[in-house]
């Protein structure tokens, strides 16, 4: 669901279709979820300074997206923003007296090695001013979004019930919020704003939020399955191998066969954790 709702912003070329994602979620999910305050466990009262807090990451992390993916191609955007918070994360977790086992921290090793080399398209052609690009400080800030909002959604999820029920209710307040505060950055920015998709696009805008509404809330629920946070960030980015991929071969961008290879390097250490982390 998470490379499927990033591939299908990127089909979008030049247009931002964030916004409408948020806001077709926000709308379906706000009152189901405010009707359930009243009768359940409160998440809003709860929770709601962490909602106010992850939505302001998840604007960052969007416009950084978006900027990437404007300026750059979806192969190296994509998994430059989606990996480099595991080493974060993985310190993160070490400094919490959670540490990651040594076949954990291989494999986050090769599962970042894997992302920062995918941009290339030989390995002969590595230096490291192939990574001073304009798309690249447009994914460090994406990158940076990961790492605060995952912090502040993991200790959101050690304060509710556990449960699937309170995963979504939780993630359905905090889309309303998002698209509010990644309404007022573009705004701030003086950035085009798309509010309403074109008529030929609402498919893709549906289920595009149907995908990013299902991966959140899910990873929502796995924080309260363990304490590693580092480790379900480095499991999630198998996405980043279903998005190279079909990047490679729908959007025809180029090295496909470099791009896979590396592909399989993060694999390895997706491996490494799901088995002896």
């Amino acid at each position: 669901m998470h490379a499927g709702w990033n591939l299908l912003a990127r089909s979008q070329q030049q247009r931002d279709i964030f916004l409408s994602v948020l806001l077709v979620v926000a709308v379906v999910a706000v009152g189901p979820a405010l009707w359930a305050e009243w009768g359940a466990v409160p998440v809003l009262t709860a929770v709601y300074p962490l909602l106010l807090l992850t939505a302001g990451f998840e604007s960052l992390y969007y416009f950084g997206l978006l900027r990437g993916y404007q300026s750059g191609d979806f192969t190296v955007v994509y998994p430059v923003a989606r990996s480099l918070p595991v080493l974060m994360l993985a310190l993160v977790d070490f400094g919490r007296g959670q540490p990651p086992s040594p076949w954990g921290w291989l494999g986050m090793v090769l599962i970042s090695l894997g992302c920062l080399l995918i941009p290339l398209h030989h390995w002969q052609d590595f230096s490291w001013g192939h990574y001073w690009q304009p798309m690249m400080g447009w994914a460090l800030l994406a990158a940076w979004g990961t790492v605060g909002y995952t912090l502040v959604d993991k200790a959101a999820a050690a304060q509710l019930a556990p449960g699937w029920q309170t995963a979504v209710r939780y993630v359905s307040l905090m889309y309303p919020l998002t698209a509010v505060g990644y309404w007022l950055t573009l705004k701030l920015l003086k950035r085009p704003i798309h509010a309403l998709p074109s008529r030929r696009s609402w498919p893709i805008v549906l289920l595009a939020a149907a995908c990013m509404f299902g991966a959140y809330a899910l990873i929502l629920w796995v924080y309260q399955l363990t304490e590693k946070v580092s480790y379900i960030v480095a499991l999630r980015q198998f996405s980043i191998v279903l998005g190279v991929i079909i990047g490679a071969v729908i959007f025809r961008e180029p090295a496909p066969r470099w791009r896979i290879a590396m592909s399989l390097l993060i694999v390895t250490g997706i491996t490494l954790i799901a088995v002896w982390g």
